[in-house]
């Protein structure tokens, strides 16, 4: 359910897009799930991942920029995005040059 909105109330074009964006959120999630058998071998699929995971992250970052006042569950989202996706994929490098 979308927080703070009220699915009564909600624009169904609103839903819609909710919806669709959790199903792009879900697939992002299993092309990482399936970088974990053999990651050091996977890493330009991990990066491409990564790498949507940023882009929207710049895309929150820039609503903030804007005046958007999100709630704290998305500071923590964008700290994430900005922050410790670009760490993973910097750990994935690491890990896949030792194993070559």
């Amino acid at each position: 359910m979308l927080v703070g909105v009220d699915p009564g109330q909600a624009p169904p074009d609103l839903l819609s897009h909710y919806r669709y964006l959790s199903g792009l959120f879900l697939g992002i999630g299993l092309v990482l799930l399936s970088c974990l058998p053999r990651i050091e071998r996977r890493t330009g699929r991990f990066r491409l991942a990564c790498g949507v995971i940023v882009l929207g992250g710049l895309a929150r970052a820039l609503g903030l920029i804007l005046g958007d006042a999100p709630s704290t569950e998305h500071y923590i989202a964008l700290a994430a995005e900005l922050g410790v996706v670009p760490l993973l994929a910097l750990w994935q490098t690491r890990l896949a040059r030792r194993f070559r």
